[in-house]
């Protein structure tokens, strides 16, 4: 009996989330044993399931509405050359520079399958790369913002030093080989999964991972002085060029940490708590998939220059249109009553 009640009390020691039966006095286990510890394991996945699915929704949703606006925004700026001016080239690229990344999401999207991942081919390597490169132009583009902003409010008598070609360097040059060490280094270090996540002990990905965190840090540094300026230096200013670069700095301040905020995701971990991973899953698929959709209302569609001359060209439209209208009624008017009468006239007499 002592054996058989020294073997009951090790049994009624539970560890967590496991089924145990309890030992009764008589030294005997109970008939039923309790499960009230257990967690639905079936449930847990099905629910796990459905929240990731939830988000591959908003993901794709967020990622249409973006493209859709930013193509809207791409072709605004194409088309109307009153407004070309090195601000709104640096906007139009970095519209440009979201487009190419949203269109390499998708991709990936529609070709990266756990048989691709597998066999790691070059052509999905080769789209990885693509994507991580139009991913870094994004920021660095948010980059060449900050650097005209900053240069054209802190140092006001720099802009004229300013020349397209560098902000083009900065913006899609500078990303390229950064892109192409990365890749050399995952080739060598961590050549698997086409280039996807990253294996422990391996921080290849830290190579164009960093590059895009200095430049976020030297963009909020440049922010923060800019409107230590603005706050002094322009507050009592009304000229229609303060008045633009104001509104440029608004735009900024709100795309630049939201921007931000979303890549820093990445770098944080949720922890096991399940209602704080249903958050991050949620709350980093609507940031990222609508990033494209803020950038282009904040820097296109919000932009005053690009609205006055949308509805000077609305209104030279309506003009001509009206001009035409009234030629082609002036052309449709019937022939004068007098002539009709004298060819009724004629007409008898001959007759």
């Amino acid at each position: 009996f002592s054996l058989l009640q020294s073997d009951c009390t090790i049994s009624i020691v539970n560890q967590a989330d496991n089924v145990y039966r309890k030992c009764l006095a008589n030294g005997t286990w109970a008939l039923k044993g309790n499960y009230s510890m257990c967690k639905a394991i079936l449930h847990e996945e099905k629910k796990g399931k459905m929240h990731y699915q939830i988000a591959v929704i908003i993901n794709f949703l967020g990622h249409c509405i973006s493209m859709v606006a930013l193509l809207i925004a791409f072709f605004l700026f194409l088309c109307l050359r009153s407004i070309r001016c090195l601000r709104n080239i640096i906007h139009w690229n970095l519209i440009t520079a979201f487009i190419l990344r949203n269109a390499t999401w998708f991709i990936v999207q529609l070709t990266m399958s756990p048989e691709v991942h597998e066999s790691n081919v070059v052509w999905c390597r080769l789209v990885t790369a693509s994507f991580n490169y139009f991913h870094s132009t994004n920021f660095f583009w948010m980059f060449g913002e900050g650097c005209y902003l900053h240069t054209a409010i802190v140092l006001t008598y720099s802009t004229d030093k300013l020349r397209k070609w560098m902000f083009i360097c900065i913006g899609w040059c500078i990303p390229f080989p950064i892109i192409v060490a990365w890749a050399i280094g995952k080739l060598y270090y961590d050549n698997e999964k086409c280039w996807f996540g990253k294996r422990a002990g391996v921080y290849t990905d830290y190579i164009y991972q960093g590059p895009m965190i200095l430049v976020l840090v030297i963009n909020f540094i440049f922010l923060f002085n800019i409107v230590r300026i603005l706050m002094t230096k322009l507050r009592a200013s009304t000229t229609s060029e303060t008045i633009q670069y104001r509104k440029a700095v608004k735009a900024t301040l709100v795309l630049l940490p939201l921007l931000g905020i979303t890549y820093m995701l990445f770098f944080v971990n949720p922890g096991e708590d399940e209602i704080s991973q249903i958050v991050f899953i949620y709350f980093n698929s609507f940031l990222e998939s609508f990033q494209g959709f803020f950038v282009s209302v904040f820097y296109c569609f919000l932009n005053s220059e690009v609205r006055s001359a949308v509805r000077k060209r609305f209104h030279r439209w309506q003009e001509q249109h009206s001009i035409r209208a009234r030629m082609t009624q002036a052309m449709s008017i019937p022939t004068s009553p007098s002539r009709v009468s004298f060819h009724s006239i004629k007409q008898s007499t001959s007759l």
